[in-house]
């Protein structure tokens, strides 16, 4: 196999990356991996390979700075909802103590 099925992988990755609404689905990107996976071990290697990595390193950087962004999201998220919940039952405790 050529250099051109890990080009055509790594392209189809930066693609979806690129969309700002792309949500990942599980079993396409188990597709992709197991693809991009076979691609790499039956590629020619040539010329042009490194060039071919640093552009798979570079979006795997950036696939882990998006995911820290939607973790640090999801944190704060989770840290309001508990701290609205935790003024839910003091204002259900002072109204207990009010009648």
């Amino acid at each position: 196999m050529s250099d051109l099925e890990v080009d055509a992988a790594i392209t189809q990755m930066e693609t979806w990356a690129a969309d700002p609404s792309w949500v990942p689905d599980p079993e396409a990107l188990a597709r992709w991996n197991g693809g991009y996976q076979c691609a790499l071990a039956t590629a020619d290697k040539g010329p042009g390979w490194a060039a071919l990595m640093a552009r798979a390193h570079a979006m795997g950087r950036a696939l882990e700075a998006r995911t820290r962004r939607y973790e640090l999201l999801r944190d704060g998220l989770r840290a309001e909802l508990e701290a609205q919940e935790r003024g839910n039952r003091a204002l259900k405790g002072y109204g207990a103590s009010t009648r």
